[in-house]
């Protein structure tokens, strides 16, 4: 895979702009959000302009498992490096998550990615509803022709970059994982 550089800030803020385009013309609910390493497109200012919207952010236990909290909960720094909600207050059941946000290091227009191989994403991504939306947040600069990926490595059902939705047609309707 070629070497994808640093991310572009600007490329990033379109990226976040096309996001909040994308998501205002939908109904609110509850959307799983993370909080962006330097490498990531960061999502956190949508909290404020999207207030109809239930926020909920993805914390990693010391068992390895991903757990769901409120976006108001205090946070910390995990030894990774990434920010992440304390163990405080209920975990959020994803079954409650009506849209989950996924970074990545890379995409494919298939909807694979690339990320850090801990598997935290696709293991959270198994346990959502059928009619929960994956949507793979990047720029375009980061798509790839194709991501290598191993049987349980599940794909996003579509992209938003800088540049506009991957695929642009998108119906609502869940994309075969």
């Amino acid at each position: 895979m070629r070497d994808l550089g640093a991310l572009d800030a600007a490329e990033a803020e379109r990226a976040a702009e096309r996001l909040f385009e994308w998501m205002s013309a939908r109904l609110p609910g509850t959307v799983a959000a993370y909080l962006a390493m330097e490498d990531e497109v960061p999502v956190e200012p949508l909290f404020a302009r999207l207030p109809g919207w239930r926020w909920v952010l993805p914390r990693v236990e010391e068992d390895g498992s991903l757990t769901l909290r409120d976006r108001e909960v205090p946070r910390e720094r995990h030894r990774w490096g990434m920010e992440q909600p304390v163990d405080r207050g209920p975990a959020i059941p994803v079954h409650e998550v009506d849209l989950i946000l996924v970074p990545g290091l890379a995409f494919d227009r298939s909807g694979r990615r690339l990320g850090r191989g801990k598997g935290y994403y696709d293991r959270l991504l198994a346990g959502r509803r059928r009619d929960c939306l994956a949507v793979g947040v990047t720029v375009a600069s980061r798509l790839v022709e194709l991501v290598p990926t191993e049987d349980h490595d599940l794909r996003v059902d579509l992209l938003v970059t800088d540049e506009g939705v991957i695929p642009e047609n998108q119906s609502g309707e869940t994309s075969p994982r």
